[in-house]
């Protein structure tokens, strides 16, 4: 899944642009553009990467994603199956935050977006009944055209600034080193855990493709994420767990191994240090929840 620069073609007035989309599945790679954008899932189910986050998402999904932070919503591998009437249906929303700032940015009226689009440089998930009314604005503002576009984009922000009911993705330490000098070379070693968790990942190999010693990697890894190597490789591979318990389409033993561990004993431990509960509780609390 390699990180690619996208430069997005918007030409509409005031920087905006809308894109609404059927497809088989979503197949944009892992991918940052200097625009800001909303992301809004109608149809369709698979892992959302956030900078260093990883969850499954399902159809009303709704995200902010700030300018220049890599991410990527990636379909399950159901939908490139071609069943009939699985499809994916996004509507996305581009735009320059530097329409929010200049003289614009010093009115009190502003004090909320101004904190959400800061905060857009983690990444931002809504959730509960804030989802929901995000979703019928977004179906407005999609519709939109000329000057009603921008007051129904500063409308969308000026809800989303005021809801509690929104959680940061991206660590603070991803945030930190993604404005380093040093990101690509760390970028590139988190990329092949995304995209290899489910294998034997050898710390030899992922030290040696950013050219260091494992000891030193290691070093650079902790410095930079306040996290061990080991401790993000199994956060990625929980949170993908998670996601087929939820699906309930596997024992836990299956899910286990297709999660990239190699043993259930060390599974149910590192499940348990990371979720708080074991695999089975887990499963238990959600179905009470949904």
């Amino acid at each position: 899944m390699d990180e690619f620069f996208e430069k997005l073609s918007i030409e509409s007035e005031y920087g905006i642009n809308i894109l609404d989309a059927d497809c088989p599945y979503l197949e944009v790679p892992w991918h940052f553009h200097p625009e800001a954008e909303i992301i809004y899932i109608e149809k369709g189910s698979g892992t959302r990467f956030v900078g260093d986050h990883s969850e499954s998402f399902v159809e009303g999904d709704i995200g902010l994603v700030g300018p220049n932070l890599p991410h990527v919503w990636r379909s399950d591998p159901i939908y490139r199956e071609n069943i009939p009437g699985l499809t994916a249906h996004v509507q996305v929303v581009h735009f320059h935050d530097e329409i929010f700032k200049g003289p614009l940015a010093i009115l009190p009226e502003m004090k909320g977006i101004n904190q959400l689009l800061f905060e857009a440089q983690y990444g931002i998930k809504f959730f509960g009944s804030a989802r929901a009314s995000i979703e019928v604005q977004m179906k407005e503002l999609i519709r939109t055209t000329g000057l009603e576009k921008l007051l129904r984009l500063m409308k969308v922000l000026d809800f989303m600034s005021k809801t509690d009911e929104k959680q940061l993705l991206a660590s603070s330490g991803y945030s930190k080193i993604r404005k380093s000098a040093d990101f690509d070379r760390f970028d590139k070693a988190h990329r092949y855990m995304i995209d290899n968790f489910q294998k034997n990942i050898n710390l030899e190999t992922v030290s040696a493709l950013i050219g260091m010693t494992p000891t030193s990697f290691c070093r650079y890894f902790k410095k930079h994420t306040s996290k061990s190597f080991h401790t993000v490789l199994n956060e990625i591979r929980i949170g993908h767990a998670c996601k087929l318990l939820i699906e309930n389409k596997m024992n836990i033993s299956g899910i286990c191994y297709e999660s990239g561990f190699s043993n259930i004993s060390n599974f149910n431990e590192q499940f348990k240090k990371i979720k708080g509960t074991t695999p089975s509780q887990y499963l238990t609390i959600r179905r009470k929840i949904t």
